[in-house]
């Protein structure tokens, strides 16, 4: 309870912030924009010729767009302003008073900063899923949308402990920044569905970098297409990458010399 209160305070703050910075939410809905017609134009090019391709219709992968951008958008506002910084922890000394606070050093730079701003491109995407929902016809029932709101969870804890996982490798390395844009250019894979890959990869996006339970599942559960023994691994994988990532936390920690000493 104490870390939720916590959490509630690094929220309250940022909201005080935005409302200082209004142009910084235009220009974050702006460019969010963008990115969602860019992710769109070429779904729009490859249905121009075919009805379906793999399995799904063109409303279908637009739908798949919206959950991506939903996705991408709780990341970016809740995960991304915290991991970036990682590197300037390690370098700047900056964590030798995060070890000091009362309060769990790993949760506090996984969850202190808070970008609100990126919130309309949250929005944004529930508006695109729920127009690619009507035009394919698709109506989810309760246990449907449940479904996919838990798999779009354990995507977002599945994707959090890989960029994690990377960020903390500036333990060893120092400087982590080449490793961020590959996890951005790798999470672009979201954006298309899983059957549109290779075998091999559609492995290697479920169990290494499991951007399918964030984005591709969840669609697949509102259309009818998923049981729950789907949910079930991804909460089982869940389980096991927040248990993974802590070790891989702790064993950075114990190899860490300050910065300022």
């Amino acid at each position: 309870m104490r870390h939720l209160r916590l959490w509630r305070r690094f929220f309250a703050q940022a909201v005080v912030r935005e409302t200082h910075y209004r142009a910084h939410f235009l220009t974050t809905l702006l460019v969010g924009l963008v990115q969602l017609g860019l992710g769109i134009v070429p779904t729009l090019l490859l249905f121009g010729f075919t009805q379906e391709v793999h399995g799904w219709t063109r409303a279908e992968v637009i739908a798949l767009v919206g959950v991506y951008q939903v996705v991408t958008g709780l990341m970016a506002t809740f995960i991304g302003p915290n991991l970036n910084r990682m590197t300037s922890y390690l370098t700047e000394g900056e964590l030798d008073a995060v070890l000091l606070r009362p309060v769990s050093s790993q949760f506090y730079l996984t969850f202190r900063w808070i970008n609100v701003a990126e919130l309309s491109n949250v929005a944004s995407g529930i508006i695109v899923l729920a127009f690619g929902l009507v035009q394919s016809g698709l109506t989810p029932n309760v246990g449907q949308v449940l479904q996919a709101v838990v798999l779009v969870m354990c995507g977002l804890v599945l994707l959090t402990a890989v960029w994690s996982a990377l960020v903390y490798s500036a333990f060893w390395l120092q400087s982590v920044g080449p490793i961020g844009i590959v996890y951005l250019s790798v999470v672009e894979a979201g954006r298309y569905p899983l059957t549109f890959f290779p075998v091999p990869v559609r492995s290697f996006l479920t169990f290494v970098f499991p951007v399918a339970f964030a984005t591709t599942y969840p669609l697949q559960a509102l259309s009818g297409d998923l049981g729950w023994g789907s949910v079930g691994l991804g909460i089982g994988l869940s389980v096991i990458a927040v248990l993974l990532i802590r070790l891989v936390w702790q064993r950075g920690l114990r190899t860490y010399a300050s910065a300022s000493s």
